[in-house]
């Protein structure tokens, strides 16, 4: 289909530009039920991710003695592997063309893909050299991280096209948030406790535990809770841009990639991800300060404490969410993520003064705070990513919400891992020998304390100065929208979904 372009704009109606959100007109608004349902694919990628990458330290370092370095690298090697795969997956995803749409068929078979792989990736052999432990581990990873790419790039994409309003954006990312912190609340704190438990391990009462026992039997559960909730949204939430989608030409990887990294919101946002992430080199030494110096090494206590703060977290951050879209929705996005950033600021600087091994419970503070955190981010977030695809579609006339999507994915889990894995290099660095445990070089746990302290405050401060130069507010969306609907018409949400 021939478009406009950016610089002949059929003329617009001009009306005087509002300051905040304008309400949601009723067309636009979704389903309750839609939103609610789409969440669930949240939950089978926690459950997914649980078992697989945030076990690893538990189960690997923790229970087999593996060296923090070895387990970064390994998680490394995943990150680099979804380099390659994610923007395919995405470019593939944008270019489909199907009597099911562009998205849900490979949300379909990737829901199968990675619950059926899931139970084989810890079905190495305890008694293995941690050389061929390791190799089993990265090899049957990277095989995983390509089923769940299948899955979640086409699952998050298929977000930023259920709704054409600025403000439904925010209030399904709400409501995905809401959905998504059950499993985040009630079951992933509990994870590595549950590891432990004699239900799961198949051991007798007061034998000492295998993890690993308890990681590969409770891996067949969360493997049919994840096919559960993976499919539920595939069948029942809509690609409602699909009909405009199927009329553009099929675009090359390389400009579809090229024309993305044009776009200058984005970048901005891939420089807020980027900031974030490099709070990792140090954050991921949080679990060696808190169970070998706060703790004095009890990991039976350590597993309990995890398990109340997580639940805590998560049950704040289940009450952030629909606080912080309903700011979202009354004052723009970018001011709710100020408010976000500036929290998260003062919560990394409070570990300065709340590790104390004399006031174990004082750490909660800053996990909880942090969980609330992360969970109010990832609700605004989302919501920013589909306006700037509307910045993008105004300038080249097209849509490609799997290219923006895998670029974005690559780079939160790429960074994410890398320096979560570097930090284990960062760990050993500052001094820490994992075989001394509670009882490291003196001055070795303060040095870590306050780098863990002061990178996430100087960072957190970059995202701050990078948020507040923010283009893409309420004035400028609604701007957006109507010279975009004056071109090819205008979304209707209850009507234009392909079944």
């Amino acid at each position: 289909m021939s478009q406009l372009p950016a610089f002949a704009e059929p003329p617009v109606a001009s009306s005087p530009a509002p300051t905040t959100p304008a309400k949601t007109a009723p067309q636009d608004k979704l389903p309750v039920h839609e939103k609610a349902l789409y969440g669930l694919g949240n939950q089978s990628m926690g459950m997914v991710n649980q078992i697989i990458e945030y076990q690893v330290q538990q189960v690997l370092v923790y229970g087999l003695g593996m060296s923090p370095v070895w387990k970064g690298i390994m998680i490394m090697i995943f990150r680099i592997w979804d380099a390659f795969t994610d923007p395919i997956m995405g470019w593939i995803s944008d270019n489909t063309r199907s009597r099911y749409g562009r998205r849900r068929p490979y949300m379909f078979f990737g829901t199968l893909a990675m619950a059926s792989l899931l139970p084989f990736v810890w079905r190495f052999d305890e008694s293995w050299d941690m050389l061929y432990i390791a190799t089993w581990f990265t090899l049957a990873g990277m095989i995983m991280s390509t089923a769940t790419t299948v899955f979640n790039i086409p699952y998050q994409t298929l977000k930023m096209e259920m709704t054409p309003d600025y403000n439904e954006r925010t209030n399904l990312n709400m409501w995905v948030m809401v959905i998504g912190s059950l499993f985040g609340i009630f079951i992933s704190p509990w994870v590595w406790k549950m590891t432990q438990n004699p239900f799961f391990t198949g051991q007798a009462i007061g034998e000492a535990p295998n993890t690993l026992l308890g990681i590969r039997n409770l891996s067949y559960w969360f493997a049919g809770l994840a096919i559960l909730f993976g499919l539920i949204p595939t069948f029942v939430c809509k690609e409602r841009y699909y009909a405009k989608a199927a009329q553009q030409k099929k675009e090359p990887l390389v400009r579809s990639l090229k024309l993305t990294f044009k776009n200058k919101p984005f970048l901005m946002m891939l420089g807020i991800i980027l900031a974030g992430n490099l709070e990792g080199l140090v954050l991921g030494m949080g679990g060696y300060i808190s169970l070998y110096y706060v703790f004095g090494g009890d990991k039976v206590f350590a597993a309990t404490f995890g398990g109340i703060t997580g639940m805590i977290g998560g049950g704040i951050g289940l009450l952030c969410a629909p606080a912080i879209g309903w700011l979202a929705m009354k004052q723009g996005k970018e001011r709710a993520l100020l408010v976000i950033t500036a929290i998260h600021i003062l919560m990394a600087f409070s570990i300065l003064f709340l590790y104390n091994p004399a006031y174990p419970w004082l750490a909660a503070v800053p996990m909880i705070l942090n969980g609330a955190m992360v969970g109010a981010f990832w609700v605004v977030v989302p919501a920013m990513k589909a306006d700037i695809v509307d910045d993008d579609e105004l300038t080249h006339g097209e849509r490609r919400e799997g290219s923006f999507e895998s670029v974005f994915s690559w780079l939160l889990r790429f960074t994410g891992t890398v320096f979560a894995g570097l930090s284990g290099f960062v760990v050993v660095y500052l001094g820490f020998n994992i075989e001394l445990g509670a009882d490291q070089v003196e001055g070795t746990f303060t040095k870590m304390i306050w780098v863990m302290a002061l990178i996430p405050t100087a960072l957190g401060s970059l995202q701050f100065w990078i948020i507040m130069k923010w283009p893409l507010t309420a004035p400028r969306m609604a701007e957006i929208r109507a010279r975009l609907e004056a071109r090819r018409g205008a979304i209707n949400t209850p009507t234009a979904a392909q079944a």
